[in-house]
């Protein structure tokens, strides 16, 4: 290919999905033959939610920034889990398979990681109780969903710890009005041993009694990015066939077995079931995910194997009740959850001597919460309640010798410290950590005129572990005119520092006496004195409709987090060890501190609009986000001691284009990232006003969907990832361009190329 022309192939592409989606849109006045298209983009756009107030109101009125996706988007879409719906979301930025705990780094305004936001099924927490960094893939579904309400922003005053930077929350689809069976399947194969199947099955069983249930499977043996990227030194495989790894300390020959290829394979399944009976939901759900515990490790210093993986999972059982009375509405729930890092997870990398080192951690919490709403009058209602969790934890443990018995977890031993008179190898010290949360919040909302809306809320915690807490929220809703709302919001919250973050311990030891003295050069060990991270979020956001059926939506933030966690040297921070953990002398011991702070300010201009011509529609949007913001090191000003830096994990403009087109029984929906370079934790220059980060280059990523409907009730489908096949990276931790030496990608993680998936799906 020509110098400029990859450029100018990518400016055509995007000109041409301008043109096409302006082309479908250029007129209002058109009439649709069915219910869903002589529907405005306004009527679609004015539905409700329960996410923002946890009560049902129009998003019109909502008091925060809420994006809303519904049934039919996620099936025109070609959506198969939460991930592929979070990739187009505006604001958002996803860096995929970076990362062996959590697979991917989900940012929102600049915000980085997973653990800053909430994940809900209908209201009730999914993600982990004690708030370790999850995976986000097939392990979370949206087969089951009647629309996904996305909110942005600190939402603590409501829902407590760890909702910093949004809550998303799924709601599931119910049985129709009459009786019967409703049956939704979907078999999906593809390119690199991909595999999803998914089912969700609803019966009306009476008047007063509904059941529901969903499965979803998920397995894919990846591509082989050593074959794919032969030409890139960082995944050469050579090594895997003659047993030695060249790595960044030399030479190692593993001792234990492993395959001699390249495999970077994962799984995942989740379930759900619900039972509504009158006023009583009983629900469950469950999920798993199993990950190579490679990822962000090149192949000269990391085991690419099936066996070789990590394997979370969670489950959660919740019993709620609703009853109204009058103006008054309660709502009970008690919700029990479950968090498991299977025995089996190991890493095999240089800092385990290629050999495996197991881990193991689990988690249980116990949520009673108790909601009143109450409709003083058409004017003022107010919502508020109680909540008291109890937790138990064990936190991730450090590198273990072998898999531990959950029933046995404490009988085991640090990897690699079995000697001469010690065959058992040196005892590893777990944690169990108990601790409760109790919380009250109270929210008012009230409307002196049909047009004016305020809240105003605020949420006390009080934790066993960390202190007590407090989060204010503020909204103001002022619908000016029937085609112009102006929202503004102030609200904070907080990030618990989850049982694993605090105590997470990893480092080794040795013995130059077969095994009587032990040593350590390094270790990272717990501080239990850890703070939560503070959030305040300012946000303006104004709509405006053009036509009933083309809006433009302008939205400007400014978020500020203190107590951010960064690394401390135990003897100048905390004094908690001395130089030595259980008796062992350690050279240099780590903790995590609170002491970094961060400032994010940007901004989202939104495009919608919809166009009809007969049998055929098209509903478009373009989205462009723009994030900036600097980290600074002190918990504030008068301590600092070195220059602000650049955030990493952002690229300061993106751009998002999409339409669903449908016409009679197809449908197909294009949609295009336009990625701008993206800031890595590298440094370029320091001699700015403003450290600035070292940055990799952006992408464009076209993802297709296609739809046909054979016959009312069997439709087959294709799903194209990297359509246009890019060669393009992700962000991953600690990267620096200048540090190839290195054990990571230090210039960036590879991605998928080109992917194609087919599959039928049955509804009944």
């Amino acid at each position: 290919m020509k110098p400029g022309s990859h450029k100018k192939n990518l400016i055509k592409i995007l000109t041409s999905f301008i043109l096409m989606m302006f082309a479908f849109s250029s007129t209002y006045s058109q009439t649709d033959t069915t219910d869903f298209n002589n529907l405005s983009l306004k009527d679609l756009l004015n539905i409700k939610v329960t996410t923002a107030s946890r009560t049902l109101q129009e998003l019109g009125i909502a008091p925060a920034t809420v994006i809303v996706v519904t049934q039919e988007q996620i099936k025109i879409r070609g959506y198969q889990s939460l991930l592929d719906l979070l990739f187009d979301l505006p604001d958002f930025k996803v860096d995929d398979k970076i990362y062996p705990g959590s697979r991917n780094s989900i940012s929102i305004r600049g915000v980085e990681g997973q653990q800053n936001f909430l994940i809900l099924l209908n209201g009730i927490k999914i993600s982990s109780p004690t708030n370790e960094a999850m995976p986000i893939m097939e392990n979370y579904p949206v087969n089951l969903a009647k629309q996904v309400e996305v909110v942005y922003g600190p939402a603590s005053a409501l829902y407590g710890a760890d909702a910093v930077s949004g809550v998303i929350n799924i709601i599931t689809k119910s049985s129709n009005d009459n009786n019967k069976l409703t049956i939704d399947a979907s078999a999906t194969g593809g390119m690199y041993g991909h595999t999803n199947n998914t089912l969700f099955i609803s019966k009306k069983l009476s008047n007063k009694v509904n059941f529901s249930m969903s499965g979803q499977y998920y397995s894919d043996s990846q591509p082989d990015y050593s074959k794919i990227y032969e030409n890139d030194p960082l995944l050469n495989s050579d090594h895997y066939a003659t047993g030695t790894f060249n790595t960044i300390y030399g030479p190692i020959s593993p001792v234990t077995k492993f395959d001699p290829g390249y495999n970077a394979s994962s799984r995942a399944y989740n379930v759900f079931a619900a039972l509504n009976v009158g006023n009583f939901t009983v629900s469950f759900f469950s999920n798993n995910s199993k990950l190579p515990s490679s990822y962000g490790s090149n192949t000269s210093n990391a085991i690419y194997n099936k066996d070789v993986f990590i394997s979370q999972s969670i489950s959660t059982g919740s019993v709620s009740y609703k009853k109204t009375v009058n103006k008054l509405t309660s709502h009970t729930t008690l919700i029990g959850n479950q968090y498991t890092l299977s025995p089996k997870s190991n890493y095999r990398n240089i800092y385990t001597a290629l050999e495996p080192a197991y881990k193991y951690s689990a988690s249980t919490s116990f949520k009673a919460d108790q909601q009143l709403d109450y409709r003083f009058s058409d004017k003022l209602n107010f919502t508020g309640g109680g909540t008291f969790e109890g937790f138990h934890s064990i936190p991730q443990s450090g590198d273990l010798n072998k898999s531990v018995s959950k029933s046995d977890y404490r009988n085991s031993s640090y990897a690699g410290t079995t000697s001469y008179y010690k065959p058992d190898g040196l005892p590893a010290q777990f944690y169990t950590i108990r601790y409760n949360n109790s919380a009250a919040y109270l929210q008012a909302q009230y409307s002196p005129v049909k047009k004016l809306h305020l809240t105003i809320g605020a949420r006390y915690d009080d934790n066993s572990r960390y202190g007590s807490s407090v989060n204010p929220r503020l909204g103001f809703v002022f619908n000016a005119n029937k085609q112009t709302t102006i929202k503004a919001f102030y609200g904070s919250a907080f990030l618990a520092p989850s049982p694993s973050t605090t105590y997470v311990q990893y480092g080794s030891f040795d013995t130059q006496d077969s095994g009587r003295t032990y040593h350590s050069y390094f270790q990272h060990l717990p501080n239990p004195g850890l703070k939560p991270i503070i959030s305040h979020n300012t946000e303006l956001n104004i709509s405006q409709y053009i036509t009933n059926n083309f809006s433009v939506t302008m939205s400007g933030y400014y978020t500020s987090l203190k107590g951010l966690y960064t690394f401390g040297d135990d003897n100048t921070t905390t004094r908690l060890y001395n130089n030595s953990f259980n008796g062992i002398p350690v050279d240099y011991i780590e903790v995590f501190i609170n002491n970094d702070r961060q400032k994010n300010y940007g901004g989202n201009i939104q495009l919608n609009w919809k166009k009809s011509y007969g049998k055929i529609s098209a509903s478009s949007y373009a989205s462009l986000s723009y994030v900036n913001g600097k980290s600074e090191e002190g918990l504030n000003e008068r301590v600092e001691t070195s220059k602000d830096k650049q955030l990493d994990f952002i690229a300061p403009l993106i751009l998002r284009v999409g339409t669903d087109l449908t016409a009679g029984k197809f449908s197909c929906s294009p949609r295009l990232i336009l990625m701008g370079r993206q800031n890595i934790s590298g440094i370029s220059d320091t001699t700015t006003a403003v450290v600035t980060r070292q940055t990799i280059p952006g992408y464009a990523l076209l993802n297709i969907s296609l739809r046909y409907d054979v016959v009312k009730r069997l439709s087959v489908f294709a799903n194209i990832t990297n359509a246009l096949n890019q060669d393009y990276k992700a962000v991953g931790f600690n990267m620096d361009l200048n540090k190839n030496n290195s054990d990571i990608f230090h210039d960036g993680q590879r991605q998928d190329p080109i992917r194609i998936m087919g599959g039928v799906n049955f509804t009944f």
